[in-house]
Parts: C-alpha cells; structure tokens; sequence
C-alpha cells in the first residue's frame, strides 16, 4: 500500500518515514527544500512547497491508501498561525483526501485536546478532532503527551531550564507529565496504517513513567544544584528568549499544564511495548553526542 506523511520533516516524521518504508511506499510533504534529502536519502517520494490548497495535495495523493497528518505543533508565530496549522490544516488535508478517495486518515493530536480549552494549541488540536471524526473517513486520531527526542522543543525547552543557574521549570513544578519517546509514537502510527481492520475511534499515548515536571527537571540539573524555581509561562519565555531558545507564548502555557492520557491506551490497542523515561533520555544524549562529534 501507499501511504503519505504530512509534515515528515519534523521530530515525529523523521522517526516514521523509515518505519513506514518497511511495508509500504512512502510519499511525504515538506514544506522546505532542504528538509528533502534526508527522507529521499532514506527511500521516500518527497514533494516540496505548502500544499494550502486541497485541489493541489489531492494530485499526489492519488492512489494513496492512508493519510497520515504530522503538520502542527504549539510553536507558532502567533494564534491565527496555531489555528492555521493545527486546524486549518487538517481541514485541507480532509479535503484532499476525500477528492482523492484516501481510504484511512491518521491525525497526530494531543492529550488535552479539547474544542473548550482555554490553550490555543489545544483548542485548535480538538476542533481538528471534531473534523476528522465527522468526516466520513475511516480514521485514528492518536493523542500524545509530549513527545521527546533529538531536535524536540519540549525537551530541549526542559533541559535548558535544568541546566539554567539557578535551575527554573516552567509552571508551578506539580504538572504530572508521562512523556513518550518519538520512536514509540512512530511505533503507534505505522501500525495504525498497518492496521488490517477498519479503524475509528481516538486512542492516548503517554510514557510508562509519570513524574512531577519540577522532579525530571531536579534529575536532568546537575549533582548538587539546588531545587528548580518556579516561573509562570511569560517569565519562563523570557528566560529561554535570553537563554537562546525562543518559545511561543501557546507553547509554554502548554508546557504549565499536566500531560497525561486521558483516553484509551494506543499501546496496547496497537501493540506498541514503551521505552522507559530512562532508556528514552540515554538515547537522546548518546544521539545528541554522536551529533556533535
């Protein structure tokens, strides 16, 4: 079968492409030219440009059997780009897919998604839900805590508070995360696509592991660091601004709230064993040391 990517070039794309590629012919979408080479590098049909238009992704979706839609996240330039991207998006890409006869559509959410949330991410992520189920096409809507791996924004936004002087965490510190390693979350897409029965319903994946997020920011600061310092979500931005990492206001109200699954498992539904916090963070500093060299 064929299945297309939207959105490939990000954390979540890069660890699906080659998973996919086992199976199945892979198309992807990217919207930058140099983000190309390294899925066409790993054996995947890459088209290049924004594909706003669902006259124009309908063209190369022909006789594709499953659509799977990565294109999103809370790191916006502003809100009407955050409903744009997480919504507008997805309504596009349904669009398309029924023009093209796609037979299963897979959307990448969020725990928290929710059309009444106060976040804008997570408003935008449940309205995008709401299309998806009443679209008329088989689907899975697989909601994710936040995801980790080399070149992600959360994590990378959680480092630079636990190595900061003094260490800082973004919040009150008592949100409950379980966060989820990429390649578990590709794990969950590609056997949806594979899946042989029909599909539809909305599954949770979250890490095995739940803790405090002032806790994994305590265990990722070094030996002897005093206690991590609350900051509301302006302050904590302001301080990554300075620090280098420029966050979203979205993002980091994202990053305040708790993360955990709140509907059925994808793990097991999907038949996906989880890496532990553990075994997911050793990964991501031996990846990270291997980039630097």
């Amino acid at each position: 079968m064929t299945v297309m990517v939207t959105g490939a070039s990000g954390l979540i794309g890069r660890a699906l492409v080659p998973l996919l590629l086992r199976n199945d012919e892979v198309r992807a979408c990217v919207r930058r030219p140099e983000a190309a080479d390294a899925l066409r590098a790993v054996g995947a049909k890459v088209a290049v440009g924004r594909f706003d238009d669902a006259d124009t992704l309908a063209e190369i979706l022909k006789r594709v059997f499953t659509l799977i839609h990565l294109v999103g996240g809370p790191q916006q330039v502003d809100d009407d780009a955050v409903l744009s991207a997480n919504h507008g998006s997805v309504v596009t890409a349904l669009a398309a897919a029924r023009e093209a006869g796609v037979r299963r559509f897979v959307l990448l959410s969020a725990t928290g998604a929710s059309v009444d949330s106060t976040n804008r991410y997570l408003r935008a992520k449940g309205l995008a839900e709401e299309a998806v189920a009443n679209s008329g096409i088989e689907h899975a809507i697989v909601r994710s805590t936040h995801a980790y791996g080399l070149g992600g924004t959360w994590l990378a936004a959680t480092v630079e508070g636990a190595t900061a002087s003094p260490p800082f965490v973004i919040g009150d510190g008592r949100q409950s995360v379980a966060p989820v390693f990429v390649d578990d979350v590709a794990a969950v897409l590609a056997a949806a696509d594979d899946s042989e029965a029909a599909l539809e319903g909305t599954w949770a994946l979250e890490g095995p592991d739940a803790v405090a997020m002032a806790d994994l920011v305590a265990l990722l600061s070094a030996p002897g660091d005093e206690a991590p310092v609350p900051l509301d979500p302006a302050e904590a931005a302001s301080r990554l601004e300075v620090l280098g990492l420029p966050i979203s206001r979205t993002a980091v109200e994202l990053y305040a709230l708790s993360s955990r699954a709140d509907a059925p498992g994808a793990a097991a539904a999907f038949g996906v064993t989880r890496t532990t916090l553990a075994d997911g963070l050793r990964a991501v500093a031996q990846q990270t040391a291997g980039a630097e060299r």
